[in-house]
């Protein structure tokens, strides 16, 4: 199970609890969370975004679940951090202000670049090596980490979007996450890294792959 980042942490959270079938706000959660970050990432509409997200918290809450529902709104935050946006973390707080759980607090602590707070093997797999070249500051094997991501697309925008927000930037970063966002159709988020790549060959002068960089938006976004 290797697809989405936080969907599969929503539904493998609740695999231990004894239900005989998934209940109906389980599924129509995940359904919900799904659109959710598909529209998102490819730049639908907010009011339309907004409204799924709304309904897979609605779902969640009706189970009571903060486990899952802290999950949720760190999902709304990974998001923000893959496609370059300020995250939004009052209802996260909230939430965690009711009761904690760790392995949501240590990924609430990398999302907002907090790396000393993070506990490495409280981590998903996948981003660990990522973890340990942030905590050691080396730029080269964070870029390596992220690329390393084969099979984990959103995974590598939300680290790569980490990287940023703990002053760890260079071209190999930026260029993988223009790299996956434009594989994954995801037009929200290859418009903020390409912008982000054009204002990096801007800042060391490159005025001419910076102009080829900033046609490529104008067409996209014609």
């Amino acid at each position: 199970m290797k697809n989405i980042f936080f969907i599969v942490c929503f539904i493998l959270a609740v695999h231990g609890c004894v239900f005989s079938h998934k209940p109906a706000w389980l599924i129509n959660g995940s359904k919900e969370l799904e659109t959710y970050k598909t529209g998102f990432l490819s730049g639908a509409g907010d009011t339309a975004t907004e409204s799924n997200f709304k309904a897979a918290v609605g779902e969640i809450k009706k189970s009571g679940n903060l486990d899952l529902l802290q999950k949720a709104w760190l999902t709304r935050m990974a998001l923000q951090a893959a496609v370059l946006r300020e995250m939004e973390e009052g209802d996260y707080r909230e939430v965690a202000a009711v009761k904690q759980y760790s392995e949501n607090d240590n990924f609430y602590a990398l999302l907002k670049g907090d790396i000393s707070s993070v506990d490495v093997k409280l981590l998903p797999e996948q981003y660990r090596g990522f973890a340990v070249a942030l905590l050691n500051g080396d730029g080269l094997k964070a870029g390596r980490a992220i690329a390393s991501m084969k099979d984990e697309p959103l995974s590598r925008l939300i680290a790569a979007g980490i990287a940023l927000r703990g002053n760890i930037e260079n071209e190999a970063i930026i260029l993988t996450a223009v790299e996956t966002a434009s594989v994954n159709g995801w037009k929200r988020a290859l418009l903020a890294w390409l912008e982000r790549q054009a204002a990096c060959y801007e800042k060391r002068g490159d005025a001419s792959n910076a102009a080829e960089v900033r046609r490529h938006i104008e067409v996209i976004e014609k």
